[in-house]
């Protein structure tokens, strides 16, 4: 009897590697008008503000208004991630796009880096000086020096705007960097804190490293890692508006937040 066979067939090539069709990417466009910036504009305000600000100077997602792009040194290379994507990042395929809204997006994201670069009122030497006085290097690491605890520093100025970055150290607990996952919604917040109560032990408060159905890692503030069996715990409580970084609103005055910010944003990524 054949079928057996032919099932059998049938299953090992539905596991055979196929080359992907190559989707040939829009072309940018030569000559661009006043209507294709408005679109872009348009188009962007909707769809990539939420991340990189409103103005391009970024938030969530890294600054746009710059004359180089980390990772798109033309516009061809822009299309390519509006298409694509950047995989292992919370940057997905601008799917909803239409060909046309691909290439005006692109040429007023360029428009962007040709304003003039932000001015920072601060000084980085003397941010370099706040930053190792107010002992950010307990939770951070710049440049392989300092802890874990929280988000690597080391190329912040290239992921991060001025804003973003001023507002993490006023109100820390206002948002929080997203760890990019290959699924929808594409990523979700980092650095959550919870609260795991054992039953007949005490209390650990720390962020959460990891989580699945049945266990949960938790890393507190002294850097120790826990790791619980959730049939274990009495309660389990994420504490979303909570943030184990600190609040310089009141110990770093105006000047010194802004030299700060300033040191943070010269961080750049190796080109």
């Amino acid at each position: 009897m054949m079928w057996p066979r032919l099932i059998v067939a049938a299953f090992c090539l539905t596991w055979l590697p196929v080359a992907s069709a190559q989707v040939p990417l829009p072309k940018p466009l030569t000559r661009v008008t006043a209507a294709d910036l408005e679109g872009g504009a348009k188009a962007y305000t909707t769809y990539c503000a939420r991340c990189h600000g409103l103005d391009g100077s970024g938030g969530m997602g890294p600054p746009l208004a710059r004359p180089r792009l980390r990772r798109a040194a033309d516009d061809t290379a822009i299309i390519d991630i509006l298409v694509n994507g950047i995989p292992g990042t919370a940057m997905m395929a601008a799917w909803s796009l239409s060909e046309r809204e691909i290439t005006q997006v692109t040429s007023y994201v360029r428009s962007l880096g040709r304003r003039p670069a932000e001015a920072l009122p601060g000084d980085p030497a003397r941010g370099h000086a706040v930053y190792a006085r107010a002992a950010c290097a307990t939770c951070h690491i710049v440049g392989g020096d300092g802890s874990g605890l929280g988000p690597d520093l080391t190329d912040v100025g290239t992921r991060r705007g001025s804003a973003f970055l001023r507002e993490s150290l006023l109100d820390p607990g206002a948002a929080r960097p997203e760890r990019a996952v290959p699924y929808e919604p594409y990523a979700y917040p980092a650095y959550v804190i919870v609260r795991a109560q054992p039953r007949g032990g005490a209390e650990v408060t720390g962020v959460r490293v990891n989580e699945d159905t049945f266990t949960i890692q938790i890393r507190d503030q002294q850097g120790r890692l826990h790791s619980f069996r959730k049939a274990d715990l009495q309660r389990l409580q994420p504490v979303p508006e909570m943030s184990l970084m600190p609040s310089y609103r009141d110990t770093l005055n105006r000047a010194e937040i802004n030299d700060l910010v300033a040191y943070l944003m010269m961080r750049r990524a190796a080109r």
